[in-house]
């Protein structure tokens, strides 16, 4: 351990702070790009023999004009922001710069880099939320886990992420843990009850669902009493049970105790039924924006595919360009949310696959007139992109929550397609590293 004089550089292909020092990378959890900083500076083994470092500010030799003051009491504690303390603006052009360094490192020709579209609120923006459960000083607490540790969560008095309506029911859950004894779940000791409070919103709906995620599916302690209390929040309660030893927010046993056992949310002029345990774009308001620009760039005619489909967000807001629409989504959730939405739309013209995109696509022939691709993280898969390469596409209007992976994938499709408008950034998550990104393909 040492203290360095760090000049802060940017984020690198992970959305990580980084600095350079003494003709090494050091990573920050906190710190602003275009800074120099006093830092403690920790070496961390990484891999059988290597190993990576890491800096916590002690102190900013030469602040940034940009910095500003974080209007959360928890920034630099809870893992939730990373830039609060950055004006927003500033925020923009630093994953702009990301981005453009990233798809430097890959033979991928690019006609611009648009600026990126900023998100209509940057507080209260996000439709979800997963609050894990933990315990500090002895009693169980709900809020989110402290950046960079996977065991500890920071009791929240205030967020500005969701809502405040839904910092009330988190508060409103401790209280009823601690006035009915209600177990918290030890992540440690593998033992306890209560892991995981998610809670959804409908920004243009008004809806609002609380699942609880339990490691046990009996003793909920005061459950009916609990429904009482948060009944003046929320449209829905469902309690879900994850009996496993994995630290996610997914119950498989899932049971409605209250209400609606589900959420609507309406974007694109489409009213979307999304279950409790499906995938929705988490900020409604640029979800929006993703629709529009998969519609300013959809060509129209004969046939869709939208792979990684999801509940039908690109589906069903296309629709009325094609003849025919193939929706191909592997996740059963998902899958049943968009048969909901195609029954009540009475959309004859959509068919809805549930398989995998390595699985179903190799099978498929004929001409597609647009392949619509929203991947994961991980990005297109190796079969995939040789199908995609293969088949015979008007175009493809690929959207992405990871330059990296995006990067990769088109330098490999553009043996066969080129980036026809440039490439598109959409800030889904204000005070974040993350970036969503966008851009339409056309043969060669």
């Amino acid at each position: 351990m040492s203290l360095e004089r760090v000049r802060i550089r940017g984020l690198d292909h992970r959305g990580r702070i980084y600095g350079v020092s003494n003709g090494r990378k050091i990573y920050f959890h906190y710190g602003i790009p275009g800074e120099t900083v006093l830092a403690e500076v920790t070496a961390k083994p990484k891999g059988r023999r290597g190993r990576e470092y890491w800096g916590v500010v002690k102190e900013v030799l030469d602040p940034s004009p940009y910095r500003v003051e974080p209007r959360c009491r928890h920034f630099g504690t809870c893992g939730g922001c990373r830039f609060q303390d950055l004006d927003y603006q500033r925020q923009l052009v630093i994953k702009r710069e990301m981005v453009e360094e990233i798809f430097d490192e890959f033979n991928v020709a690019l006609p611009t880099i648009h600026k990126p579209i900023p998100s209509p609120e940057i507080w209260f923006y996000r439709n979800r939320m997963d609050f894990p459960v933990g315990i500090v000083d002895g009693r169980g607490v709900v809020g989110l886990k402290m950046l960079g540790r996977w065991d500890v969560v920071v009791d929240l008095d205030e967020c500005f992420l969701m809502s405040p309506e839904a910092v009330e029911i988190i508060h409103r859950v401790e209280e009823h843990m601690e006035k009915y004894g209600l177990e918290p779940y030890d992540i440690i000791r593998q033992r306890g009850f209560l892991r995981y409070v998610v809670v959804r919103e409908g920004k243009y709906t008004g809806d609002r669902l609380v699942n609880f995620v339990t490691y046990r599916g009996g003793g909920f302690i005061g459950l009916d009493r609990l429904i009482t209390e948060l009944s003046d929040l929320v449209t829905g309660i469902v309690w879900s049970v994850n009996d496993t030893l994995t630290d996610v927010s997914v119950g498989r046993d899932l049971r409605p105790v209250y209400g609606r056992d589900f959420l609507r949310e309406r974007v694109g002029g489409i009213e979307f039924y999304i279950h409790p345990n499906a995938f929705f774009q988490t900020n409604s308001y640029q979800a929006n924006t993703l629709v529009d620009l998969a519609r300013r760039h959809a060509s129209g005619g004969s046939t869709l595919l939208d792979v990684y489909s999801g509940v039908g967000l690109f589906s069903y807001t296309l629709m009325d360009r094609y003849d025919r629409v193939v929706s191909v989504e592997v996740d059963e959730y998902s899958v049943y949310s968009a048969e909901v939405v195609r029954e009540e739309l009475g959309a004859e013209n959509v068919a809805i696959i549930k398989d995998r995109a390595e699985d179903r696509l190799t099978k498929m022939s004929g001409r597609f007139d647009t392949v619509v691709v929203d991947p994961p993280r991980p990005g297109l898969s190796r079969e995939v992109k040789e199908t995609l390469l293969r088949m015979e596409v008007g175009e493809i209007l690929y959207f992405s929550c990871n330059p990296l992976s995006m990067a990769r994938d088109l330098e490999v499709l553009s043996r066969g397609y080129r980036v026809s408008d440039g490439l598109y950034l959409i800030d889904m998550f204000p005070h974040t590293p993350h970036i969503e990104l966008f851009a339409r393909l056309e043969p060669r």
